[in-house]
């Protein structure tokens, strides 16, 4: 795999890095700029105190180093289509859409009162359909992922670096596979692309109609705002595994390169 090429260190300003698991000097990918990738809260429901976490404290890094000089462009998504906000709208008897357009409305309204207004964007997985497709048809292509009966999966064995930011082998991870096990062809390999059922929202596809996975949404996003390598990403530590792990792989399969510099972690409340 490629190295990319890093500006001078910063004098003084060091990061914990989780994949490294140990403090390291900042360097910027391009000198003088930064881009920050948070991943976002999924709104099927009202943001609760622990949603604002990484928000807030994102935002005081975001203001130290816009105050150290750097241009910074941040990033937190909004996934928008899931199935835990298919299922709240089938409860509630109104569109998908409906259900995402309220809970983003009170995201944001939480974000205000909490003084938290240095995010730049705030990029919807259904507003990246295109990128998230063609993302995972270059997968596809490179054979690091395969169709199955109208799904796509990442194939994990063909990433021999996977499991890198969590510390965890294949032969760790592979449970029992879920409902799908029958079409993956081993347990651990994750969804890109999700055939639709009746009823529920669809986007057509190579593959048919359906939707996509969450952590492709996520790669698909900051390749779109931040370029293939990017300085920071960040999130709960519950993302860890599975969500960064799946990222990292994906990403750095289709290009390359390294995702991010530094995978910067918050605690929970």
């Amino acid at each position: 795999m490629e190295v990319s090429t890093l500006s001078a260190p910063h004098a003084s300003l060091c990061l914990y890095n989780t994949l490294s698991k140990q403090k390291v000097p900042f360097q910027t990918v391009e000198p003088g700029h930064v881009g920050i990738y948070l991943c976002g809260p999924t709104v099927y429901d009202k943001a609760h105190i622990g949603h604002m976490v990484g928000p807030v404290l994102f935002d005081c890094i975001k203001r130290y180093l816009s105050y150290s000089g750097y241009e910074v462009n941040w990033i937190v998504n909004l996934t928008d289509v899931d199935d835990k906000l298919i299922q709240k709208a089938t409860e509630r008897g109104i569109s998908m859409s409906e259900v995402a357009a309220e809970n983003i409305d009170d995201y944001q309204n939480n974000l205000s009162a909490l003084g938290v207004d240095q995010i730049d964007h705030l990029p919807r997985a259904t507003e990246s359909m295109e990128e998230i497709i063609q993302l995972t048809k270059s997968l596809v292509e490179q054979e690091y992922a395969y169709e199955s009966q109208g799904d796509v999966y990442f194939d994990v064995t063909k990433d021999p670096n996977y499991g890198k930011l969590s510390n965890r082998s294949i032969d760790t991870v592979q449970g029992e596979g879920g409902s799908t096990a029958a079409r993956k062809k081993n347990a651990a390999d994750f969804a890109l692309w999700k055939t639709a059922k009746p009823g529920e929202p669809a986007w057509d596809s190579p593959w048919g109609r359906g939707r996509p996975g969450w952590h492709i949404e996520c790669s698909a996003m900051s390749r779109k705002l931040l370029g293939q390598t990017f300085d920071i990403h960040g999130g709960g530590l519950d993302l860890v595994f599975p969500h960064h792990e799946n990222e990292i792989a994906q990403s750095e399969c289709c290009h390359g390169l390294p995702m991010a510099t530094y995978w910067v972690h918050n605690g929970l409340l």
